[in-house]
């Protein structure tokens, strides 16, 4: 690849950094021996203001593709649109591909017309699927589907795929959830093919109807979490524990067998995921989003995307799962 950048001044320093996070410092206009596939070109702030203006792959234009790019100062804040470096500590990054075709059939399949040019960051999420390496002690299947990383994602903010958010759940003590759904949950099932889970559930079935008002549900404490969890009926709410060093098989968590269900659980983010305990050392991977950030309280769609989970700590995982219908 021969990778070429316009700018009001020569760069100072850059370099590129593949989906493994290698660095790659490389000549400008000038044909590099690096491997195919997906790299994030960093520009950062040495002694002078430095505007860039066009970015060629193989002497073709990635033209307003470049609005894609974002720049992080000394602060961490993310500015965009920004194409330009301006003080210490600033650094411009854009996702960038060794055969522009492929960056162009992603970012213009992803980001709306009308939209560059925009803060990006205000209506679409970005991801970085990366290659992950697990523990040799898992089924090939399951190192494969970790192992593989698409590359970098914009999700639109209101698409029906988008694979997950983050939730504000920081006014909620996650022993005290646990505590009371453990009260409620009266309904228990284990799953030994493969995924050495046990399962505590309000309702007896995962995907059942009607749905239970929030008032209904005999917890005040889970009643107000609920609500500013963004529900206004449930579904079904459990907990989950994983042995140490055991999985969960990729799946998904559609219904073919209950369509009225399905109307609650499919097009969006609406499956309410919390990992109270062995977050660090689980790697959940949700489709072409990557390794999900399992450290917050997150909604994720489950129906959408295929997800597999390995859990590689010495005690007991615990989560819980809520489904249901939201405001």
């Amino acid at each position: 690849m021969k990778l070429s950048v316009t700018s009001s001044s020569p760069l100072q320093k850059f370099y590129l950094k593949d989906l493994h996070n290698n660095k790659f410092d490389i000549v400008l206009d000038t044909e590099q021996s690096i491997p195919h596939g997906w790299y994030e070109l960093c520009v950062e702030y040495v002694d002078t203001k430095i505007e860039i203006t066009d970015i060629l792959i193989n002497n073709a234009s990635i033209k307003h593709i470049i609005y894609t790019g974002f720049c992080t100062d000394n602060q961490g804040t993310v500015h965009q649109p920004a194409t330009s470096v301006w003080d210490s500590g600033c650094c411009f990054k854009i996702w960038l591909h060794t055969e522009i075709g492929v960056l162009y059939g992603r970012i213009l399949e992803e980001i709306n017309n009308g939209d560059f040019g925009t803060n990006l960051f205000e209506n679409y999420m970005l991801t970085v699927d990366r290659p992950f390496i697990i523990n040799s002690i898992w089924d090939e299947t399951i190192k494969s589907f970790f192992r593989n990383g698409d590359g970098p994602h914009w999700w639109h903010n209101q698409a029906k795929n988008k694979p997950y958010e983050l939730v504000d759940l920081s006014n909620f003590d996650p022993n005290k959830v646990l505590s009371e759904m453990n009260r409620i949950c009266n309904y228990s099932d284990a799953y030994q093919n493969n995924r050495n889970q046990n399962v505590k559930k309000f309702r007896s079935k995962w995907n059942i109807l009607p749905l239970i008002d929030i008032p209904d549900i005999p917890s005040e404490y889970l009643q107000t979490f609920f609500t500013q969890a963004g529900y206004k009926r449930i579904s079904n709410f459990s907990i989950h524990t994983l042995q140490p060093r055991e999985y969960v098989w990729i799946h998904r968590d559609d219904d073919p067998d209950n369509p009225g269900f399905n109307e609650y659980i499919k097009d969006g983010c609406k499956q309410l995921y919390w990992a109270i305990s062995g977050s660090e050392d689980m790697y959940f991977k949700l489709g072409k989003s990557g390794i999900l950030p399992t450290q917050y309280p997150l909604k994720i769609n489950a129906p959408a995307h295929a997800h597999a989970v390995v859990y590689q700590g010495n005690k007991v995982r615990t989560s819980i799962l809520v489904y249901g219908e939201l405001n």
